[in-house]
């Protein structure tokens, strides 16, 4: 089943957490939606784009991949505490398209596509119509073009998740700093947040920032052991000396332990 098609199956939820259905629709029914030139921007191009809010993430805590990045409070937090905010999909003849829109950063906006493109997830056979990017007020009007772009078609969906991957996350090493500060900030908001909370109202906060830091170190191994070029260069072609790096990568950025989160 192709992306549109699976999307499309799951019907409109009556949710006020969630919504799956046309677009147009979608902005009828929430004037006050923030990114709403934006999306009226995007209905100027096709009529018939359908959207999905609100979609739960679940983590595959079997794979290898999610052991190698050390942080084993994933697997205390319910699926679907992470939220990916839009999905964008259409069908265009025999083409059909989905592009995932993260509002923090582009990072974060990466370790959601890995985690539901990987192994046993959601979209393990639709990779390759799938595009993940991040909306912000600086990134709106980059958002349109791209929707643009796999519109007409101009360029692969590969080439476009590439140039993207080259604007925001070229440098594995500086990719690594820019995790580091993420992680922290998000702690930092977390706490903030918590520490008037009672234990039994900190839980929902606390599993959104754990899940959150899971998705950017996912991002960051994961970009790290797809590098051909560090592979030669710097591991002499050794993919377990690379592995024992990206471990080592993803080791540095800052966690706190779920017991502290509640205790603190």
């Amino acid at each position: 089943m192709a992306i549109y098609d699976f999307l499309n199956s799951y019907g409109q939820f009556d949710s006020l957490a969630s919504f799956n259905g046309l677009l147009e629709d979608y902005l009828k029914i929430y004037p006050e939606e923030k990114n709403r030139e934006v999306f009226e921007k995007m209905l100027l191009e096709n009529k018939e784009l359908s959207v999905y809010t609100n979609y739960g993430l679940k983590f595959n805590l079997a794979l290898i991949t999610n052991k190698k990045i050390g942080y084993k409070d994933a697997g205390k937090i319910n699926d679907n505490t992470l939220k990916v905010p839009y999905i964008i999909y259409w069908k265009q003849k025999d083409n059909q398209r989905a592009l995932i829109i993260n509002q923090n950063n582009y990072i974060e906006a990466k370790g959601m596509f890995f985690s539901l493109t990987e192994t046993d997830n959601y979209f393990e056979d639709h990779k390759d119509d799938l595009i993940s990017i991040h909306l912000t007020d600086e990134s709106s009007d980059e958002v349109i073009d791209i929707f643009k772009n796999m519109s007409a078609k101009k360029d692969s969906l590969l080439t476009i998740q590439k140039n993207l991957d080259s604007k925001y996350i070229s440098d594995v090493d500086l990719m690594k700093e820019q995790c580091v500060k993420i992680c922290q900030n998000i702690f930092d908001e977390t706490i903030k947040i918590i520490s008037p909370l009672s234990k039994d109202d900190r839980k929902a906060y606390i599993d959104e920032a754990v899940a959150r830091v899971f998705v950017v170190k996912k991002a960051l191994y994961v970009r790290y052991m797809s590098n051909k070029h560090l592979l030669i260069e710097r591991h002499f072609s050794n993919p377990s000396q690379q592995r024992a790096f990206a471990k080592s990568y993803v080791n540095e950025l800052p966690i706190i332990p779920y017991f502290k989160l509640f205790n603190m």
